[in-house]
């Protein structure tokens, strides 16, 4: 197959993104958020936050972390956040990511694959900066939901504070200014645990 080609077979592969829902919920309420929903808000969060991060970041490469990292949902499912916990996870993601970035001409493929596997090491400042964009778009999801996936998942608030740690880390304003308050007000009202 020409490069062309494989490059359009994998376009047409990753629309099913749009069919893998998550258990957010979009702002109204109404249905549960997809993952094209929350790749292209959590960019939006990206570009919106860079200056808080403590660090350099190669924003381009941190943006094409958050375009891939949840295309292996295609083949193996959105595993929810604060849902039960699946040791099998990283091994059908991995597989995942080589069967979906396989249909890539090589360098493109290398590329891709290694970007995905940056994401989840969560090694590299770009990759930080995409986790970070990650958790607080999830708990962005929570608040305009009412807590939603926390209530879902009878979530503790030693799981809530662990999922946050790496926004703690490397953008600490946001979360003392922002996450942390609203945490403790979900614990006050009974939703965090």
């Amino acid at each position: 197959m020409e490069r062309i080609q494989k490059q359009m077979a994998f376009l047409f592969e990753i629309d099913k993104v749009k069919d893998i829902f998550r258990q957010s919920l979009v702002v109204n309420g109404k249905r549960e958020e997809n993952d094209a929903e929350h790749s292209w808000h959590m960019a939006l969060v990206a570009l919106t936050i860079k200056e808080y991060f403590q660090g350099e970041v190669n924003l381009e490469r941190s943006l094409k972390m958050i375009l891939i990292h949840d295309l292996v949902e295609i083949y193996a499912g959105d595993t929810p956040a604060f849902g039960e916990v699946r040791p099998d996870k990283a091994d059908d993601e991995l597989k995942a990511a080589v069967k979906l970035f396989s249909l890539l001409p090589d360098d493109q493929k290398d590329e891709f694959l290694n970007l995905w596997l940056e994401f989840e090491e969560c090694e590299s400042n770009e990759a930080k900066f995409a986790n970070v964009c990650d958790r607080y778009q999830g708990f962005m999801q929570n608040l305009t939901s009412d807590g939603h996936t926390w209530k879902k998942f009878n979530a503790p608030m030693e799981r809530v504070l662990k999922r946050a740690e790496v926004i703690k880390i490397y953008v600490p304003e946001l979360y003392e200014k922002v996450m942390l308050p609203e945490f403790l007000k979900y614990q006050e009202r009974g939703i965090i645990k």
